[in-house]
């Protein structure tokens, strides 16, 4: 029987705190005002200095995987310096899951880049890949007979467009040439990391955790509004998807966006992560230079998005037409009402239950493991399992949704083994 992967997910920024990067320069320079909100890192979550506490919790709660970044700026805080403690503490974070029989899987990339990175190699230029794929290889070289499943990058569409869109990340740029010069980069650099991978460990797994979005008409007699739905669900959704099976990084629309590029990515690729929250609403705008106007109209979480369980079915059977692997490398709600988090756990992992065998669909990780700072946000927007006492030298405890989410795994588990470890955690 196939191994079902149980998990929860986290990104090294939002957690360890104690970091150097391009998002605490930004946030030293006050870059980051966002609807009046100064969101603050002040040290995480202070995993780096709890991280065995942290794995302990997650081997209380009997899962068997765990999701996390490496933080490229702790490793190579200058060009070509790499720091050997940091290299040596991730390497007895790893050593320490495997022990607890908790599966790591580790993404390179998750939204934060070493200083100096956007001033010497940023992601437009060609020189990124080279700066990219060494601190990679490292990595690869040091780990790959500890880690069976690596992630390249988090949401790279998501990061693209928030750096070269609309400028609220590094390196802040307005420029959707560029921003799409970035993406073509970094899948290069992702099959550079693939090949590179394979020759190391042959059965390891290396993907791509993507956000994906249910986008919706919001006039459904308006056939512009179902054009400009048709464009952004091209472009969020599935343009990566083409490109890998096609061979070509492409978009086209009309006034705002013209890119069609040869790019060889020979599907490279084990395995798609599926990151999913919301459904958002879709509307033509009469305008040159912005004709798209997205919004929800029911938000449920803190964050403001809709609560959609059923878009976990639609993206799932979108990605399965890749005919690759699959796993929901997030998903997940911020909330400080538990009996919410209860249910929208609930609700998506009954859809999950329903596709997973029929779609080839190995894993699941519940975002997040523990409150975090949440990017653009700050702290007040929970997403844990574990809460995070932020007044109180971090001090966790267990949320009740996380002995919930132990007894939904319980109820969709078909391993006897699970069931029975689960069944003391749970004591039902």
């Amino acid at each position: 029987m196939n191994k079902f992967y149980w998990g929860t997910a986290t990104s090294a920024f939002q957690i360890e705190g104690s970091i150097e990067n391009d998002f605490t320069d930004w946030e030293k320079q006050g870059k980051f005002k966002f609807n009046g909100a100064y969101p603050n890192y002040d040290n995480g979550s202070n995993h780096w200095n709890s991280w065995k506490e942290d794995f302990d919790l997650i081997k209380k709660l009997n899962l068997n995987s765990y999701r996390f970044s490496i933080e490229w700026a702790r490793i190579e805080p200058e060009q070509g310096n790499f720091s050997s403690s940091a290299l040596r503490q991730y390497s007895e974070m790893i050593d320490y899951l495997n022990k607890l029989e908790i599966e790591p899987f580790i993404t390179l990339s998750h939204f934060t880049h070493p200083k100096w990175f956007h001033e010497l190699t940023p992601w437009h230029e060609k020189e990124s890949i080279s700066s990219f794929t060494t601190y990679a290889k490292l990595l690869i070289d040091l780990f790959a007979d500890k880690i069976n499943f690596w992630i390249s990058f988090n949401e790279p569409i998501v990061w693209a467009l928030a750096a070269y869109g609309d400028a609220k990340f590094p390196p802040g740029k307005k420029d959707l040439n560029l921003m799409m010069k970035a993406i073509h980069n970094m899948m290069e650099a992702h099959t550079i990391i693939y090949d590179y991978l394979k020759k190391r460990n042959p059965n390891s797994k290396l993907g791509i955790a993507k956000h994906f979005i249910i986008f919706k008409e919001s006039r459904s007699w308006f056939f512009l509004d179902k054009k400009v739905t048709d464009h952004v669900d091209q472009f969020f959704n599935k343009m990566l998807l083409n490109a890998f099976q096609e061979n070509r990084l492409s978009h086209w629309f009309p006034t705002v966006l013209k890119y069609d590029s040869p790019i060889k990515l020979d599907n490279k690729i084990d395995f798609w992560g599926i990151n999913y929250y919301y459904k958002i609403y879709s509307q033509f705008r009469f305008s040159l230079k912005n004709p798209i106007f997205l919004f929800p109209k029911e938000p449920q979480t803190d964050m403001g998005w809709e609560i959609y369980p059923k878009g976990l079915k639609k993206i799932i059977k979108l990605v399965a037409k890749t005919n690759k692997d699959i796993f929901i490398t997030e998903n997940g709600i911020a909330t400080t009402d538990e009996e919410l988090r209860k249910s929208f756990i609930k609700r998506h992992l009954k859809i999950l239950n329903q596709q997973k065998d029929k779609y080839n669909v190995k894993g699941y990780f519940y975002w997040s493991l523990m409150d975090n700072y949440e990017w653009l946000e700050g702290k007040s927007k929970r997403f844990g399992l574990i809460n995070v006492d932020y007044e109180n030298n971090f001090k966790r405890s267990l949320k009740s949704s996380s002995s919930f989410y132990i007894k939904q795994i319980k109820k969709y588990s078909k391993s006897k083994s699970l069931q029975k470890q689960l069944k003391t955690t749970t004591g039902k």
